[in-house]
């Protein structure tokens, strides 16, 4: 009897513990998901590596990807995973120029933290634009436009100056550019890469010049902390004239891609076509000034550079800046607004090459961003760089 009455105690006890024992906290509610002010706008984080020091091409890294998330999510809002799928190469396409799909964004907030840049945007999307796109696209790839070459059109041979697999596979890439820049290039053979072969071959095949090519690929390895992997190349280009072969003009340039590890193997044909794209618009003009055979100014096309300009001291390093690409045989200021100015180019090469080739190009007195090209229009954005003295480099646009 006393076991039973024990017991019970016991079982009552633990009962009156339980009973008062505290629930355990509650969690916290979610936040509360953040609304963009503008229909049809998304909010979005990019984020890039910011390598050697270089923060401020860590930023327009992060800006692209932003961009293309928030078109990504305006493709997912409109397309079920099937169709998406059946549409792979459409999708790529969009996402390769997502800038032009984003008409106006606000940034919200931005800074870099542990060496890798980040950037929150309010991100508009054009989405009339992008279901025309979507209407228009095949399950086929979509073809870069190609320039018209006039049967006039200067001509030049690219051939390799080394047996390196880096400069035979840049050739392929630099002739495509340059067809796309209106300049007639076909690739030179095995027995054409030695200064007197590709003259006497260029000459044979009625080009007027030929182009020696040493290229080469750089694996970087791992950016820490990003799950992404950087390559470089960079190339060297000589000019010749044919069949005399004397040097016509050298040029050299680098560029440098990040792609996802697991897509490692793709990174060096990206730098390479970004490499080829700016490469040709530099030596488009070269080629066609150094032809001789009367093409003329009336080959010449005009592209209107509409740059929003913050500090108006940046407008004279701009124009010098284009004056400085090789495509460019003139550019002068036209226009001057309130943070607007209108600048003419005249160049032989596609806008999308000048634009390719500005971006490097820029003096050291500014930064470009946002440069993006529509129709013979490139649009790009220009302030001075930290620290820059206004009127120290002198001269008028």
């Amino acid at each position: 009897m006393k076991r039973a009455l024990a017991a019970m105690a016991i079982l009552l006890f633990g009962a009156a513990a339980q009973a008062q024992a505290p629930a355990p906290p509650a969690a916290p509610p979610a936040p509360p998901a953040e609304v963009p002010s503008t229909p049809g706008a998304h909010i979005v984080t990019g984020q890039a590596p910011v390598v050697g020091g270089n923060a401020a091409g860590a930023r327009e890294r992060a800006l692209d990807d932003a961009v293309r998330q928030a078109v990504d999510q305006s493709l997912a809002a409109m397309m079920d995973p099937a169709t998406r799928a059946a549409q792979a190469k459409i999708v790529k396409a969009i996402g390769a120029k997502a800038r032009s799909y984003v008409p106006r964004y606000r940034t919200l907030e931005e800074g870099e933290t542990n060496g890798v840049y980040t950037i929150r945007l309010e991100a508009e999307v054009d989405e009339i634009a992008l279901r025309r796109r979507l209407e228009k696209g095949t399950a086929s790839t979509v073809a870069p436009p190609v320039t018209p070459q006039k049967a006039g059109a200067p001509g030049v041979l690219v051939a390799a100056a080394d047996k390196g697999e880096g400069s035979a596979a840049f050739v392929t890439g630099l002739v495509a550019a340059l067809s796309s820049a209106g300049v007639r290039a076909r690739a030179g053979d095995p027995g054409e890469t030695t200064p007197a072969g590709a003259t006497q071959a260029a000459a044979r095949a009625s080009l007027e010049q030929a182009a020696l090519v040493t290229a080469e690929t750089i694996p970087e390895g791992l950016v820490r902390g990003t799950g992404r992997v950087a390559v470089s190349c960079r190339a060297n280009v000589r000019l010749l004239a044919a069949p005399a072969g004397n040097t016509v003009a050298e040029r050299a340039a680098t560029a440098r891609v990040f792609v996802e590890a697991d897509k490692a193997a793709d990174g060096a044909g990206q730098c390479r076509t970004q490499l080829g794209a700016d490469l040709a618009g530099r030596l488009a003009g070269t080629t066609t000034a150094g032809a001789g055979t009367g093409g003329g100014g009336g080959d010449l096309r005009t592209v209107t550079v509409d740059a929003d300009v913050v500090e108006p001291a940046a407008i004279p390093e701009l124009v010098k800046s284009l004056r400085g690409v090789g495509a460019v045989s003139a550019a002068e200021l036209t226009r001057v607004t309130a943070g607007r100015a209108e600048i003419k180019v005249r160049t032989r090469a596609a806008p999308a090459a000048v634009a390719g080739a500005l971006s490097r190009a820029a003096g050291g007195m500014i930064i470009l961003s946002d440069v993006q090209t529509s129709g013979d229009t490139i649009r790009a954005r220009a302030r001075l760089r930290a620290g820059a003295v206004p009127g120290a480099a002198g001269g008028n646009p």
